[in-house]
């Protein structure tokens, strides 16, 4: 029992000392495979170098690392591009290829987003991208593209929230439709034609128009709820009852008249804008 003891110990020594490495010569390799455009061949050995070559120095690292990325990004493999994109920022953040780094990021973000009318994560996250970019390095070559970018990037927001304010539009409500669409124009009018402006802003105008249809039918409600608490409290004869129905009274015509006066302001907000 010993025996087989000592020899299991024995053959787990050998296999940890035997781990695989290799010589730098696989780091030479993937870059002449990067070189001569054998991207399956070269993303191989780059990963070997990086992991398990003996003698790499941390410029020989960054250098791999950074093709190996560019490997992920020209096969529009966008997804294993952004881990390491982001990897090399976080190793690597005084490099010169910083920039150009975080403009692929932004590509890349922008490559596995989903289409404008769903969730904006990815938009956000290609924007703050090329903020930094352009930020951080106005003076790279890259600040140019990041601004065409940044254009493209706020493009996706006017449609997302011009989708958003349309759709509240149909549901018929005006006055969340109008909010949207004032903050497209607010928010995103360097980026809109003078067409653009002029449509959204007749959208902005109906919808205002249209605000006291959405309510009808609430303050309808909140009268007859104070009509009621009206009558109720004039009936009460405990005091300390008639007080708690007051009070409610109180909160119901605040309600309305909060109602009422966002009206008002839509109504003239609508005609203001229809003379200008």
């Amino acid at each position: 029992m010993k025996r087989w003891l000592v020899l299991l110990i024995a053959v787990s020594l050998i296999g940890c000392s035997q781990k695989e490495f290799y010589s730098k010569d696989i780091y030479y390799k993937g870059l002449q495979a990067y070189k001569n455009k054998d991207l399956d061949t070269a993303k191989e050995l780059l990963k070997k170098a990086i992991y398990k070559s003996k003698g790499m120095t941390t410029t020989d690292i960054m250098l791999a690392r950074y093709l190996l990325a560019n490997i992920y990004f020209q096969k529009k493999q966008y997804v294993d591009a952004i881990v390491e994109y982001e990897e090399y920022l976080t190793l690597f953040p005084t490099s010169p290829k910083v920039p150009e780094v975080l403009y692929k990021l932004a590509v890349s973000y922008l490559k596995i987003a989903p289409g404008y009318e769903r969730d904006l994560t990815y938009v956000r996250k290609a924007e703050e991208k090329v903020q930094e970019l352009i930020f951080n390095y106005p003076d790279s070559p890259y600040a140019k593209k990041a601004e065409k970018l940044l254009s493209q990037i706020k493009q996706i927001y006017i449609k997302h929230y011009l989708a958003v304010a349309d759709l509240y539009y149909h549901l018929n409500k005006y006055y969340p439709a109008a909010v949207f669409y004032q903050l497209v124009l607010d928010k995103y009018g360097k980026y809109l034609t003078e067409t653009q402006k002029q449509n959204i802003k007749k959208h902005l105008i109906q919808a205002l128009s249209n605000v006291d249809k959405q309510y009808e039918e609430e303050i309808n409600d909140y009268k007859e709820k104070i009509a009621k608490l009206q009558k109720k409290i004039s009936e009460e004869t405990s005091q300390e009852k008639k007080k708690v129905l007051k009070n409610r009274l109180n909160l119901y015509k605040q309600q309305l008249q909060t109602l009422l006066n966002r009206i008002k302001e839509s109504k003239e907000k609508a005609k203001k804008l229809s003379n200008s």
